[in-house]
Formats: C-alpha cells, structure tokens, sequence
C-alpha cells in the first residue's frame, strides 16, 4: 500500500508543477509522445461523442493527468517482481468515486507496452458503465457467458488501443452475486490469465453489494478507489473490513477527486 500510495503523491506533485504547462486536447498526438497514430484516430473518436474525456491514458496521453496514471502502473508491477501480477481488481466503497474511470485509464497504460496483451473487464452486473466510456456495444458480455449459452470469444470486444481488449458487463441479470460467485467466473478468469498478459476487472462498490468479495479474492491484487471530501473515512474503513472478511487483501487505495479532477463511476 504504501508503495502505491507514494507514486501517486509523486506524481500529484508533479502534476501541480506542471498543470499549467500540460498540453490541451488540441495537442494529442503530436511531438515525440508514444502511440501518435492511435492518438489522432482516439482524439477523432472524442470529437465524435465516441471515446469519454476522462480517458485521459487515450484522450490526452501526454498530460500530467496520464502520467498519473502510469505512476500508478509502475507501483502496481513493482508490488511483486519476482513472481508478477496478472489480475486487478478495482473497487470502491460507495458510487461515483471514480472507479470505472480509473480501471479502464490503468488497463490502457498497461496496454502501452504494446508487447502486452490487456483485457478490461466490466463486473459490474448492476450498473454498468464501461461500455459507455470507451464509446462500444454492450447487446453481449460478461453477463451472458456466465449465464450460459455465449461463447467467450461473443463477448470480448477489440478497443481503439491495438492490444487492450473489453469485456463490457451485457444485459444486466436478475441475479449478479450468484453469477459472479458461480463456477464460470472461474472458467473466466483461467482463460483470462491464459490469453492475456494483464487483466483489469471493475467491479460494483464494496458496502452496497457482495459483488466485488465475491470477484476480489480470485485476483492478484484488489485497489480501493476512494474520493477526496466524498468518501466518509469510517466508510472507507467499513469497505476494507468487509473485503478482509472475504480474505482479500487490499494493495492499497487511490484517492481521486483532487483539484480538477472528476468521475464519472
């Protein structure tokens, strides 16, 4: 935790120096910064309504915001090096903390190294959300594979970024907890792991559902996304000793909501 915790102060700091000199979406794509072709055609989708602003590892991959982002990465694979990590659960303890935003923003800096492969994985089965942030369909998904009948390879979806995949959440079901605690959420995961280097899971908030214990403890590593002046510290509290209760042990926490920031789930 603590590992974790210090590159995003780190990299907040940095962001402070350097917000003003930070370029505009007018400028994705440009200078020297990685991936200038899937900038252009990422910063076309935004004007089109396709792709959410708060993308910013593909909207703006040179702000200071992104590099927030890839502070993030770099603690997160640094966490076990001898014996690496390859599932992430990202959680919450209530709603609109910035949880979607901030798996899918991790899962597309993982996906810089383009000798990767990454899936991003929408396991919340209630409210989902992102489908709508990366701007694709949602008719199938993980919901329609554990309820049976679809194959995995019906519900996985390429996205703008050449190596990252998604797995939107599909229809939502009248019984998530059970499909998620279920055998095939097992069968899910293994191929997962099998066909992808990392993989990133959203999973809906700790206090108000049983869904994230049930996903959580067949990760590598569980982060909890807690919002600055939002999230009641006793709450926070609350959202780790449920997760502990299920035998998860949580990396560490991402504090969202500073300065300019916003969230969206």
């Amino acid at each position: 935790m603590g590992k974790i915790q210090e590159a995003l102060r780190k990299a907040e700091e940095m962001r402070a120096q350097n917000l003003e000199s930070a370029p505009g979406r007018d400028a994705v794509g440009g200078g020297n910064g990685g991936g200038t072709a899937t900038s252009f055609a990422l910063s076309a989708a935004l004007r089109a309504g396709e792709v959410d602003p708060h993308l910013v590892a593909l909207t703006e991959p040179r702000s200071a915001h992104a590099d927030q982002y890839r502070a993030l990465r770099a603690a997160l694979l640094a966490l076990s090096p001898a014996q690496p990590m390859k599932v992430f659960v990202i959680t919450s303890a209530v709603a609109h903390e910035g949880r979607t935003v901030t798996a899918l923003n991790l899962a597309c800096t993982l996906a810089e190294d383009t000798s990767k492969r990454v899936v991003v994985v929408d396991a919340d089965l209630r409210k989902p959300a992102l489908h709508k942030l990366l701007g694709i369909d949602n008719q199938r998904g993980l919901a329609d594979y554990l309820a049976g009948g679809t194959m995995l390879e019906m519900v996985i979806q390429r996205s703008r970024l050449a190596n990252l995949w998604a797995m939107p959440s599909g229809r939502v079901p009248p019984n998530p907890a059970e499909l998620l605690g279920g055998k095939r959420m097992d069968d899910v995961l293994s191929r997962l792991r099998r066909d992808y280097d990392y993989v990133v899971i959203d999973t809906p908030p700790v206090v108000s559902t049983g869904d994230a214990a049930a996903v959580a403890p067949r990760a590598d590593a569980t982060l909890l996304v807690v919002r600055m002046d939002r999230t009641p510290r006793e709450v926070a509290r609350h959202a780790i000793e449920l997760l502990k209760k299920a035998r998860v042990a949580v990396a560490g926490t991402i504090l969202t909501g500073i300065g300019a920031e916003a969230s969206r789930a």
